[in-house]
């Protein structure tokens, strides 16, 4: 709106828009008695004149008042003739009749959804109230916020100014009339007693669920969730959360918590009391959202005493408008500012509405896997790549899953220039699903590079590249065998060695059990019989025997671990006589069913040496001839646990193999000195350490989606690793590297 003059009664009206939001307390603001003889009266104006009377200081009586002392309630609104007042109403709530004065509890109510301010206005001195004998009667007294229109700082959309105005007790008979100037009278009777207090809202914490979203351009893409509120004797407190419902990470300034407002059942605006530490500043988390992140806090207000409506407000947002009753919450929606229907969203750009049109695309595709439609699945890809998706979509027929999804990654961007012309390159697509009688928090998750092109009217899928590791069945036909605690996928030409691992992997379970580890329900297993199928699957090489995997993945403030699988590397037994060696098949199996019994427990920057040790030492892999090898063969000299701690894998710099399975041994040594010498209690509360990283440390290093232990987790692991030592053991990286090696040295043979 823009800045417009007017002239109204010898006063100076200034409409302005303003962005502040700021407004006043509404209980307890003092009383004013003003200076009759310093009242102006109307002069000049270019508005219909109201004929000048006579006020006496006190109206003569003319009649018995019969009107019990009391309060009552009025509720009445009346709008203004002035075009500078045509949001505002002037409301009567209600009245209150002592012995010696008529207080009436009035307010000033924007009824728009905009924030202005007006410069001058009217005030409280320009009310009279008039009996219908025809007296007249200025005011004695009135609260301090009533001195002009708007409360300090201009009003929010919706809210309003309220306070008390104290008339003489009329003299002359009801009905009574309250005139302010340019408002329509309003007439009232004294003939509806109010409660004797405000409804009594029952004390408890409240569930919601309910939210907001904003039309204002930075904002779009940040949802705020009401996820709960709680009342108390003293406050009202909001659990708020502030989404990211970007494909990609945002940063915001400038918007702070405690901007947020009540507003009670007479729209008067509460400010916040307290607001959480990390939406003090700002309502971004400090390195900005993820990808989907929720950015959670706490906002409280002080409690209303008129709050069987109230309307959560921030600026540039819908509203939340929450109705109680004595039960308690009694109903919650999204409004307007002033209760109406809520504000339509923002016009979707180009790019949200392809984002849109992909998802459902997408949809379309899990929806004909799950429910085995060949020709809907087909026709979600461009002519050229159904041929092969026939014989994926036949393969995966054998593959017992529970659900199936695909989606666009949180992480991709759709702002390309060639997205208008229907040509979107390199977006990243989840593959995502569950397989029957897995644990549920156990997803197994794919990634692939994906190129889509619109084709007769709709988008279709004319490119893909599979990210590491590929679906089971993309690269050939499966076979299932199924166990107690175990559902292993293989391929046809197992054969009958598939059986035999099936014993090795349910011999495994009971092994680690015994060691001490709580493995979960069930795993998932794949048995692969050639190199090149291994390869594929894991970009592993020959040297690997096994390999288990897991996915980091950023659950609002959370990290959580799924996609917990292992893999076997069938050929590399093949020409093995002893399976059942510290390195053989069954031994294999025990290593990698560690790593997944630890995997909740498990981060990126647990250091390597921790991961691998834990898992030789509960597999049973270090033999006292290993032993004496690490020792007699000097290696001692050249490993170190400092350096360990912060790489990706063990053996990162050997690459001809000679120094990767003495760090192995080295880390399963160290894990057996610390058990052998401070116990297994300590040693799974310094394993544990690692997960119990406040997860803001985390977020700035992590992507949403991790596979292993990254590389950009080395300086994090550098760090945590001497905190965890010196809190549970109260030991350096050095100490326990000397101590080890000393350990060792001291074996007898």
């Amino acid at each position: 709106m823009n800045p417009k003059s007017v002239t109204l009664l010898a006063l100076v009206v200034l409409l302005f828009t303003a962005t502040a939001c700021t407004g006043p307390l509404p209980s307890g603001s003092p009383m004013v008695t003003p200076d009759v003889a310093t009242i102006q009266k109307p002069t000049g104006s270019p508005l219909p004149t109201i004929p000048p009377t006579v006020i006496p200081t006190r109206a003569q009586p003319t009649a018995a008042l019969a009107t019990a002392k009391g309060t009552y309630l009025i509720n009445q609104r009346a709008t203004s003739t002035h075009s500078a007042f045509e949001s505002v109403n002037l409301v009567i709530y209600r009245a209150t009749l002592t012995d010696d004065r008529l207080t009436l509890r009035v307010g000033f109510h924007n009824v728009s959804d905009a924030s202005f301010y007006i410069a001058g206005g009217l005030s409280a001195r320009d009310m009279l109230l008039v009996d219908t004998a025809g007296n007249e009667y200025e005011p004695i007294a009135f609260s301090d916020n009533l001195k002009n229109t708007d409360p300090p700082g201009g009003f929010l959309p919706g809210q309003a100014n309220v306070g008390d105005i104290a008339f003489p007790v009329p003299t002359g008979p009801a009905p009574y009339t309250l005139r302010c100037p340019t408002y329509e009278p309003m007439t009232f009777e004294l003939n509806q007693p109010a409660p004797s207090a405000a409804q009594s809202i029952r004390e408890g914490t409240y569930p919601l669920a309910v939210e907001l979203y904003s039309r204002r351009s930075e904002l779009v893409p940040i949802r705020l969730r009401l996820d709960s509120v709680t009342v108390t004797q003293k406050d009202v407190i909001f659990q708020v959360s502030f989404i990211n419902t970007l494909r990609q990470g945002y940063d915001l300034k400038g918007v702070k918590g405690s901007d947020a407002r009540l507003l009670d059942a007479e729209f008067a605006a509460y400010e916040p009391i307290r607001v959480s530490d990390n939406l003090t500043e700002t309502i971004a988390p400090p390195k900005g959202w993820l990808p989907g992140q929720a950015h959670a806090g706490q906002i409280t207000f002080p409690r209303p005493e008129r709050m069987e409506e109230m309307r959560f407000i921030f600026p540039d947002y819908a509203a939340a408008t929450l109705r109680f009753d004595a039960s308690g919450l009694a109903g919650a929606a999204v409004t307007s500012a002033v209760g109406g229907a809520p504000p339509p969203t923002a016009t979707p750009t180009v790019e949200q509405v392809a984002l849109r049109e992909l998802e459902n695309l997408l949809e379309r595709q899990a929806q004909a896997v799950t429910t085995g439609d060949l020709n809907a699945y087909l026709a979600t890809f461009a002519e050229g790549l159904r041929q092969e998706q026939q014989t994926i979509f036949e393969r995966r027929r054998n593959v017992p899953l529970s659900d199936y999804q695909v989606s666009v990654s949180p992480a991709t961007s759709l702002w390309q220039p060639d997205v208008e012309k229907g040509l979107l390159r390199d977006i990243d697509v989840v593959i995502r699903y569950r397989l029957r009688g897995i644990p549920e928090d156990n997803p197994l998750q794919h990634r692939m590079r994906v190129t889509f092109e619109r084709q007769n009217g709709g988008w279709v899928i004319s490119k893909y590249e599979l990210e590491k590791p590929l679906p089971f069945w993309w690269t050939g036909d499966v076979i299932v065998q199924e166990t107690p605690h175990f559902l292993i996928l293989a391929r046809p030409d197992a054969g009958a060695i598939l059986a035999k691992v099936a014993q090795e992997c349910e011999q495994a379970y009971r092994d680690i059990q015994a060691a001490g580890l709580e493995p979960e329900a069930r795993f998932v297993a794949y048995f692969t019989t050639t190199q090149d199928d291994f390869t594929a699957q894991t970009g592993m090489g020959s040297r690997t025997l096994g390999v288990a995997l897991s996915l980091y993945e950023l659950v609002g403030d959370q990290i959580q671990t799924l996609g917990r699988v292992f893999y076997i590397n069938g050929k590399a037994f093949q020409d093995q006589p002893n399976d059942n060696g510290p390195f053989g098949r069954l031994a294999t199996i025990r290593h990698e069913l560690v790593h997944l019994a630890l995997a909740r427990e498990t981060r990126p920057f647990t250091p390597i040496w921790l991961v691998e040790g834990a898992a030789m030492y509960y597999a049973g892999q270090l033999p006292p001839e290993l032993r004496r090898r690490l020792v007699e063969d000097g290696r001692l000299d050249y490993l170190s646990l400092e350096r360990l701690t912060g790489e990706e894998s063990l053996g990162a710099y050997d690459f001809i193999g000679q120094s990767v399975g003495y760090e192995y041994l080295f880390s399963g040594e160290t894990v057996r000195y610390l058990i052998e010498t401070y116990g297994t209690d300590s040693f799974r509360a310094f394993y544990r350490y690692f997960s119990r990283v406040p997860p803001e440390k985390m977020i700035d290093q992590m992507p949403l989606f991790s596979i292993g232990f990254g590389s950009q987790f080395g300086k994090l692991s550098r760090e945590v690793t001497p905190e965890a030592l010196a809190s549970v053991y109260g030991l350096t990286i050095a100490d326990l590297d000397a101590a080890v090696k000393r350990w060792l040295r001291e074996q007898k043979p």
